[in-house]
């Protein structure tokens, strides 16, 4: 069985109605963290795929797990809950993704390396790793587009870089110019989304505003947000740190 690319479609029916009172789909309805598979330890990170499975990035637990629609216990994917570097272990985890052809694809973001987790393997592949020809930091979130193009978010450099799923040398996609408040920089990026016309997206947390990135694009657009001032009204956002569009409804985004 495979999974479609990880640009996952929110559709909200028409009927729709809000529910302030949210529903518990993993981890403890009480908020307690743990370390059993029913447990969380600051989830971080998030992917569902077309069958409503849902990937975890579980940062403190080192370990990513996932959960079948309507059940309350994990199954260990990548990692077991203990910090490492080896290939079978993480350590804190920042983001998850499923390719076209199942492999689960994270962020080892204390390793500062991209692995790759095929189907039924404890053991993972390395995709890319620190190294002098290219630098990677702390990685906030990742992402794999149409063509399982690899996208992460790296907030130590404040820049959006991709990788082939082979690997290589990032190509910088978004923050070229080191960190600031221009339109072509961030201060503490973290999350990025890509719509299906490959538009990017990104949580500029420090500049309180959402960033938008066309494809080649050298600068982005603020559509969120009023750049440099955190608040509450409804114009103004206070540390973004994710967004998501609805794809049925573009005018509706959600951050």
């Amino acid at each position: 069985m495979t999974t479609t690319p990880s640009i996952w479609k929110l559709t909200i029916p028409t009927y729709a109605t809000w529910n302030e009172t949210g529903v518990t789909v993993a981890g403890n309805m009480n908020g307690t963290s743990g370390h059993d598979l029913g447990s969380l330890n600051i989830p971080v990170g998030i992917f569902v795929d077309n069958n409503y499975t849902l990937y975890i990035a579980d940062r403190d637990n080192h370990r990513v797990v996932k959960y079948y629609a309507n059940t309350a216990i994990g199954i260990l994917v990548g990692g077991n809950g203990t910090i490492g570097d080896d290939l079978s272990l993480l350590s804190g985890p920042k983001g998850v993704a499923v390719d076209e052809y199942g492999n689960v694809i994270v962020a080892d973001s204390d390793n500062y390396r991209i692995q790759n987790f095929a189907p039924h393997s404890t053991n993972a592949t390395t995709i890319v790793s620190n190294s002098s020809a290219f630098l990677i930091g702390q990685m906030r979130d990742l992402h794999i587009n149409v063509n399982n193009i690899i996208v992460i978010t790296d907030s130590t450099y404040n820049r959006i870089v991709r990788f082939n799923p082979s690997g290589g040398i990032g190509t910088i996609i978004a923050g070229v110019n080191g960190t600031g408040s221009a339109a072509d920089q961030f201060f503490s990026a973290f999350g990025n989304f890509i719509d299906t016309s490959e538009t990017l997206y990104v949580a500029d947390a420090e500049n309180h505003r959402v960033q938008m990135w066309s494809t080649g694009a050298t600068y982005g657009i603020t559509v969120a947000g009023i750049n440099g001032s955190a608040g509450s009204s409804s114009g103004q956002l206070s540390r973004p740190l994710a967004w998501i569009d609805d794809c049925q409804w573009p005018q509706h985004r959600y951050t």
